[in-house]
């Protein structure tokens, strides 16, 4: 039975200062709570039907599982179509250290404020094999319930580290990283020089790349608008991200 207590704690981790307190983030729906199982990530709770715990019994070994009714998961989920399972699952300890930037390619994100940008970036970075993201502390949190809908598991493979991005950014170009900087007036990704590893950098929704950021971009890349008039202004971020990851990883094939 769910009792107040846990229906406080699950309603909570909608805010950021709740999943920080209780170090727990909130995954809804079948598809999602499959993936979390089979992810290795530490499972607190799981709050389900009892068809689905009979369907899954095998996998709920030493896992904390509580039955819950349709009126019940009303209380707690975010869906309006109820799902059968949520789970809470431990927010993984991600330390930023150099040597995992150096060899491969990886987003740097500043300011992105929108959790359905970012858990599409998330699953954006799986797709094209981009296994760290470092965020700054602008950024929307990864563990948002709309952003982990959004990843559609991503957030379960891909890293997300919280760190001071300018400091990290400069340390990692003084060790020999390049950095890429996406810009309105780069140059044309399309037939610039890019690279098999590196650091790409995506601005804010509205601002784009920080001035503290601008300056430690080795290389200011931009998506050409092939419109022959008047186009739109910009690309959705998430849009401009998932299309410099094609190119950049269509040239080492």
């Amino acid at each position: 039975m769910l009792n107040k207590q846990v229906t406080k704690i699950i309603q909570n981790l909608e805010k950021k200062k709740f999943r920080e307190k209780y170090n727990l983030f909130k995954i809804e729906g079948n598809k999602l709570v499959g993936e979390l199982l089979r992810s290795g990530l530490p499972v607190h709770t799981i709050v389900a039907s009892p068809e689905w715990i009979g369907r899954n019994r095998q996998s709920l070994a030493r896992i904390r599982v509580i039955e819950a009714d349709e009126r019940e998961m009303k209380t707690i989920s975010n869906f309006q179509s109820l799902p059968e399972a949520i789970a809470l699952a431990e927010i993984p300890a991600c330390h930023d250290a150099g040597e995992d930037f150096t060899q491969s390619l990886s987003l740097a994100l500043n300011g992105i404020q929108d959790p359905g940008n970012l858990g599409t970036i998330l699953r954006l970075a799986d797709w094209f094999g981009v296994r760290n993201i470092l965020c700054d502390r602008d950024c929307a949190s990864a563990y948002n319930p709309k952003c982990v809908q959004a990843s559609m598991g991503a957030i379960f493979r891909v890293r997300p580290f919280y760190v001071d991005l300018p400091a990290t950014i400069a340390r990692l170009r003084a060790a020999g990283v390049p950095i890429f900087g996406t810009f309105l007036d780069g140059e044309n990704i399309y037939t610039s020089s890019l690279a098999s590893a590196g650091i790409i950098v995506m601005g804010n929704e509205g601002k784009g790349i920080s001035p503290e950021i601008e300056p430690l971009a080795d290389r200011r890349l931009t998506i050409p608008c092939f419109a022959p008039g008047e186009s739109s202004e910009s690309l959705n971020v998430a849009v401009a991200a998932g299309i410099v990851l094609s190119e950049f990883k269509r040239r080492i094939f």
